[in-house]
């Protein structure tokens, strides 16, 4: 089993197959190795739990046969001897097979035990054109047969009040061997497809979109390359269109697992778009289409099929933001984009700084829970809530300097530009002369600052030369010093001598994160640091291109505070540990691309 001509480690376990504007997705069963299955993320079902997922079985005279799978950026090949089926993604809510010397068996499976319950119906069109099949959220497909042959089996379950078996069989032609068919998957009717392309042209066009895409970022730094490639098919295979709640084109976090946009990663993915700085822009705004209108708070998240939830993140739009201001100057921001975008920044900026005030008599904010601050697990928080986080206060700062920016470059409201700058710099001296200890950065509660070996008591790095001099030679020191944060991999999220590091089910209380070492190496290149930036950045990135693109990596198998074997998860599981994830992938890009010295 491979993808892009490589070995195990890419496989489709651990990243799904999809492609940029599809809803549809190919996975590996996680517990029958060997076994692809296909589905769609148009509910944000997990895929431990969705009740739409079809087996795909390769048929040759009509029964199932072992095989292997190829994938690369334009399709999926199912190979067994002298058989083969080829499965290629479109971006127009369909999806096209072939079929040479074997047929291919979809057979609905429910990943919860339901068997094929999700259907409400499948019957033939009248037109004679093909079958069509209700799934009830999952919404609809319509089973075309271009050429060759094609089979439906259903049976239903009358005590059940339920179907027991949904099957279609599509079979090569008697005489020629091939066939070809067409799945269109979609909500209300039946779009109008018109003529189906050739094949083959329609592989080339898809390879030929994703070379266009990878366009948009920077070479990697020299050996980084093949990684390289794939984490860019990661963010292009995630990549939404404008459909369902999504206005604009949105990135997903995953396609088969939490397939929600959130606002923290489309920021993230951003900052690696360096040769395309309108698209990076677009994609730090998007998510003002659905701010509050009354309060200014963005949303936490959502699906194609979910409108924007409750909740938020810290307004990692400004680092992403500063850091693509740092690479590129500002002039890709025309004054019509500043006009527009100022209102809608200030009010992110008013929502923090009424909602989340410290009541300190400044512009020190709070946070009410690890997800405030997007810190889930950190120790920063073991004290309880609410914390005046520095990290928080941190992004606070870079959003009101790029408010300020974007008032200056605005047509009506420039006056307000000194305001707001003025506003980031007394923040700015708040954080460094009320929480920083001369070691690292504490989070206070109630005063009192909390005991904490958290990564996350260093990501005010972020700030660069806005701070003073000594802040970033002891932050500096301290992200390099051998078996404290720093190990073989990258910066662990939890000090190597705490007791509270975990390898198990954690975000960052002790795995290797990728969005951790980019802010640290990105805060750190910033502040002049390019040496200690290439040495994060270097080891995380390695380690990426050795073990593949998940969000959290154990350093070791055992905790070296007290020598004791670690907790671990056990993939696969649905967790964030395991499926890979154009967060890690887009950190990697920003690390290889604009982090790491390519000299």
């Amino acid at each position: 089993m491979r993808m892009f001509g490589t070995n195990e480690k890419y496989n489709l376990i651990r990243c799904s197959f999809a492609r940029s504007g599809s809803n549809t997705f190919i996975s590996e069963d996680f517990y029958k190795l060997g076994q692809l299955q296909i589905g769609n993320n148009w509910t944000g079902t997990w895929l431990s739990l969705t009740d739409f997922l079809f087996d795909m079985k390769l048929t040759v005279n009509g029964a199932p046969v072992k095989y292997s799978y190829f994938a690369d950026e334009a399709s999926v090949k199912l190979e067994a001897c002298c058989a083969e089926v080829e499965v290629a993604l479109t971006d127009r809510s369909h999806f096209r097979i072939r079929g040479e010397n074997a047929g291919l068996r979809l057979e609905l499976r429910s990943a919860s035990g339901k068997g094929a319950a999700c259907c409400r119906g499948l019957y033939a069109l009248a037109d004679g054109s093909g079958w069509e099949g209700e799934f009830g959220s999952y919404g609809k497909l319509f089973f075309k047969a271009i050429s060759g042959n094609y089979n439906v089996t259903t049976i239903f379950d009358e005590d059940k009040n339920e179907y027991a078996l949904v099957r279609i069989d599509f079979l090569p032609d008697a005489e020629t061997g091939e066939f070809e068919a067409a799945v269109h998957d979609y909500r209300d009717h039946l779009l109008p497809f018109g003529e189906y392309e050739d094949f083959d042209e329609l592989v080339e066009s898809n390879r030929r979109e994703f070379e266009e895409f990878a366009g948009i970022y920077r070479d990697p730094a020299p050996g980084y390359e093949e990684m390289t490639r794939y984490a860019q098919w990661v963010v292009w295979s995630h990549r939404t269109k404008a459909i369902g709640y999504f206005q604009e084109p949105h990135i997903l976090y995953q396609n088969a697992w939490t397939c929600t946009a959130a606002p923290w990663q489309q920021s993230y993915n951003a900052m690696a778009m360096l040769n395309d700085p309108e698209e990076a822009w677009r994609l730090i705004c998007v998510m003002f289409l659905y701010q509050d209108e009354r309060t200014g708070r963005l949303p936490g998240m959502m699906s194609y099929n979910n409108p924007p939830m409750s909740g938020h993140q810290c307004a990692f739009q400004s680092f992403a933001a500063d850091y693509l201001f740092r690479k590129l100057g500002d002039g890709f921001i025309t004054g019509a984009q500043a006009e527009r975008m100022y209102p809608k920044m200030a009010a992110w900026a008013d929502y923090w700084l009424t909602y989340h005030n410290a009541g300190f008599g400044d512009d020190v904010i709070v946070v009410y829970g690890p997800g405030d601050s997007g810190w889930d697990d950190s120790s920063q928080f073991r004290d309880g809530f609410p914390a005046v986080d520095p990290c928080a206060n941190a992004f606070l700062v870079l959003l009101m300097e790029t408010i300020a920016k974007l008032a200056e470059k605005s047509f009506s409201y420039t006056e307000k530009s000194a305001e707001w700058a003025d506003r980031a710099k007394k923040l700015c001296d708040v954080i460094i002369n009320e929480y920083w200890d001369g070691e690292k950065f504490v989070t206070k509660v109630n005063g009192k600052p909390v005991d904490s070996l958290g990564l996350s008591d260093f990501q005010p790095i972020m700030l660069g030369k806005r701070l003073p001099q000594h802040i970033i030679d002891k932050v500096a020191e301290k992200m390099v010093a051998e078996d404290q944060w720093l190990t073989h991999i990258g910066l662990a999220s939890e000090n190597m001598q705490s007791e509270n590091q975990t390898f198990g089910v954690s975000f960052v209380l002790g795995r290797v994160v990728g969005p951790q070492n980019m802010i640290i190496s990105v805060g750190l290149q910033a502040a002049g640091k390019q040496k200690e930036a290439d040495i994060v950045a270097r080891r995380f990135c390695d380690h990426v291109s050795r073990e593949g693109i998940i969000l959290g990596y154990a350093p070791y198998n055992y905790y070296k505070h007290n020598g004791e074997k670690a907790k671990q998860q056990r993939p696969p599981i649905q967790a964030d540990a395991w499926p890979w994830s154009p967060w890690t992938a887009n950190s990697f890009l920003t690390m290889v691309t604009g982090v790491i010295s390519k000299g």
